[in-house]
């Protein structure tokens, strides 16, 4: 059977017919990520933790975005030693500011 699985079905034995996956309304269109039973626009997956799949939170004062379930930055500093926003980062994010 060269690898392959056949399966068919007798759609005169169903008595109840699924809708089609294309019957979606138009503003439902598009790739998701479905997690933690929630649906995740694939153009928006970037907002959200790598790691539990919480969304991120933006620190305005650090410029950076953090992940409050893991307690986690979610952005590096930068290499500049002289930034006025990450020179006094703390090393995780609800850590006490200084």
């Amino acid at each position: 059977m060269n690898g392959k699985m056949n399966f068919f079905l007798d759609p005169t034995k169903r008595e109840v017919r699924k809708s089609s996956i294309m019957n979606y309304k138009q503003n439902q269109q598009g790739l998701y990520l479905v997690a933690n039973k929630k649906f995740i626009n694939w153009m928006e997956v970037h907002t959200y933790c790598h790691t539990c799949l919480d969304a991120l939170t933006f620190d305005d004062e650090f410029d950076a975005s953090y992940c409050a379930t893991c307690n986690e930055w979610r952005e590096e500093q930068c290499s500049d030693s002289s930034c006025e926003y990450c020179e006094n980062r703390p090393i995780r994010p609800l850590d006490p500011r200084r």
